[in-house]
């Protein structure tokens, strides 16, 4: 039994040694795992993490700083930090979120087929876009109702981002 209580207090003197020791730098690491750091604005951003060893072991880092804001056009941080023993790093993902998705138009229901001489309202266009914001309209062409025809009615469609799209509505004037 002596014997045992040996080995047990030999193993844990070398453990508590083996806690005290400091490590070098060049044996913890913190690195960032792949994925996707560039996303389009209110689409779903995940967060592929950092992977962080010391000694090949894996150990665990945390996330002391993360800005990102998904409904935002900007660029945003997260950033990682490992501490092991007396050491500490930190390594920081960059991520984009950017706009270039054009904003959408369906136009609004209208009579587009009328006789010459009657009365013709444009109807307009019902725009949206993915960034939620306000999406400007300048409309060009119009309607001479005393001419038989076919009229074109273009609707440029802009977000804050400055993408466009164009829309097209087609007026007949017959007899």
């Amino acid at each position: 039994m002596n014997r045992i209580l040996k080995i047990t207090l030999l193993v844990i003197v070398a453990v508590f040694l083996a806690g005290c020791q400091t490590i070098d730098p060049e044996d913890l690491t913190i690195v960032l795992n792949p994925g996707v750091d560039t996303v389009e604005v209110n689409t779903e951003f995940i967060d592929a993490g950092a992977t962080s060893k010391a000694y090949s072991f894996k150990v665990d880092n945390e996330v002391i700083y993360n800005d990102v804001d998904i409904t935002n056009v900007g660029t945003y941080h997260i950033t990682y930090q490992v501490v092991y023993r007396n050491l500490t790093m930190e390594i920081t993902r960059i991520v984009n979120v950017i706009d270039e998705t054009p904003p959408t138009g369906t136009l609004n229901p209208c009579i587009d087929t009328i006789k010459v001489g009657a009365e013709w309202t444009d109807a307009s266009i019902n725009a949206t876009d993915n960034s939620l914001g306000t999406v400007s309209v300048i409309v060009s062409g119009t309607v001479n109702t005393n001419i038989e025809g076919e009229y074109i009615i273009t609707y440029v469609l802009e977000d804050p981002s400055g993408n466009q799209s164009t829309v097209e509505r087609y007026v007949f004037v017959i007899e």
